[in-house]
């Protein structure tokens, strides 16, 4: 709050300057007009009064006469309405005006009697309306702001303060506790999200332990399942290799045997390798209806900047908005992989994502100019654990491709690549029927 307090000072401040300042200026500004009006009225004046002495013109029609010109030499100064008043009677004459736009000056004739006065006018001063404008316009802009801070103050900045400590708070697992539901339109949606990923953590978290668990009795399975058999092996080969068992008979019983353990063995080793082939990407499919222009946004809000960092072309290119049943974020899951592995193995050249509606079905292609993996190798990228041969010097360990696989899968289509030859681009594209 003592920083609010202190913003709110220094608008204070600000603005008094301002206003003050424009107000001296402002008044330095008329009283400078004021001193050159007063001086075109007293010469105009004196003109007229020269000109009636020495000529038999009446004071009206040299006004007639020369007001043009008065304009030209004063001009701004000049006044709008010059008006002579002439005295008929003897008696003396009493004349003034009471408005501060006009000046009132005496004529006299060649006898130096009083022969009438003049009325010099302005119109309605310009200067004093935009002197009010101006003072309200800086009132309100200061009334605006500092009700902006106060808003941001109270409804950002303050409860942005008990939320900031969450994300920490959260990836440290020492407090998982959802925050309070807001119908706040600035942390609403914020508030949502951070429940969501509380209840994704925690679901991660319960999972991990589990699988910890499961790991530990795995190992624990395989090594007690495996000892016994190399055990019973070992102990075999060495009473044939100590010639215990000289008999041709015991010695066939003996290799029987250790064929049996060794079964066992390669019976365990087979389980392995199928449990490592099992699907487990740790997502789960949510579908639900969506604009395919959605997910193009998605692609385009999350790789833009980056490939522009890279100064690699990118473009994202939709054919309309059809609607999609499907869960988005899977497909942008996919996608990225595929953009990931065009990164990794492109040359830099280029890289295109295009979505379209295909009949009954959708279909979302990628591409990247760079090498090409040869044809016989086609059949096997999308296996666990297979690396193609223009993966020899890169990091990896082949599961990327398997993900995409068995997520276009889950999703009920499925994934193709190609060679194109003449443009020199891989093309992956992942097809979701509908």
């Amino acid at each position: 709050m003592k920083k609010v307090i202190r913003t709110l000072m220094i608008i204070t401040a600000v603005f008094a300057v301002l206003i003050i300042g424009f107000n001296i200026g402002f008044g330095n500004v008329m009283r400078n007009q004021m001193k050159s009006r007063n001086v075109a009225v007293n010469r105009i004046n004196q003109e007229i009064s020269d000109a009636a002495a020495e000529s038999e013109a009446s004071p009206s029609e040299i006004i007639s006469d020369r007001k043009a010109e008065w304009q030209n030499t004063y001009g701004n100064s000049a006044p709008e309405s010059i008006v002579f008043i002439p005295i008929t009677s003897s008696d003396s004459v009493f004349y003034t005006s009471v408005d501060k736009r006009c000046a009132v000056c005496s004529i006299y004739g060649k006898d130096g009697k009083l022969t009438g006065f003049v009325q010099y006018a302005y119109s309605d001063d310009i200067f004093q309306r935009i002197k009010l404008a101006v003072n309200i316009m800086l009132i309100v802009c200061f009334a605006l702001l500092t009700g902006a801070v106060l808003f941001i103050h109270f409804a950002v900045f303050k409860p942005f303060r008990r939320l900031s400590d969450y994300p920490e708070r959260l990836a440290r697992l020492r407090d998982i506790q959802k925050l309070p539901e807001s119908k706040s339109r600035y942390f609403g949606k914020y508030i949502w999200g951070m429940n969501m990923l509380t209840d994704v953590l925690a679901a991660s978290s319960h999972r991990i332990h589990i699988l910890e668990g499961e790991h530990q009795k795995l190992v624990s399975s395989i090594a007690h399942g495996v000892k016994t058999p190399v055990a019973n092996i070992r102990l075999y080969t060495d009473a044939v290799r100590t010639g215990l068992y000289s008999d041709t008979g015991m010695s066939s019983d003996i290799a029987d045997k250790i064929d049996s353990n060794t079964a066992k063995i390669e019976s365990m080793a087979a389980e392995l390798m199928t449990a490592s082939e099992a699907t487990n990407d740790g997502y789960d499919i949510e579908k639900s209806l969506f604009p395919l222009s959605e997910l193009a946004d998605l692609i385009r809000s999350e790789y833009t900047d980056r490939m522009a960092l890279l100064r690699i072309p990118f473009t994202v290119e939709c054919e309309g908005s059809p609607i999609m049943e499907s869960d988005k974020y899977a497909l942008y899951r996919a996608v990225s992989q595929l953009l990931e592995n065009a990164l990794k193995y492109g040359d830099g050249s280029g890289i295109t994502v295009k979505l379209m509606k295909q009949d009954e079905a959708f279909s979302i292609s990628v591409r990247d100019m760079g090498e090409l993996l040869p044809e016989n190798e086609l059949p096997y990228v999308f296996r666990s654990y297979w690396r193609g041969s223009n993966a020899a010097d890169k990091n990896g360990c082949g599961i990327g491709l398997y993900v995409v696989h068995e997520t276009a899968k889950a999703l009920g289509g499925s994934v193709h690549v190609r060679r194109i030859e003449e443009t020199s681009e891989m093309e992956f594209v992942i097809f979701i029927e509908q």
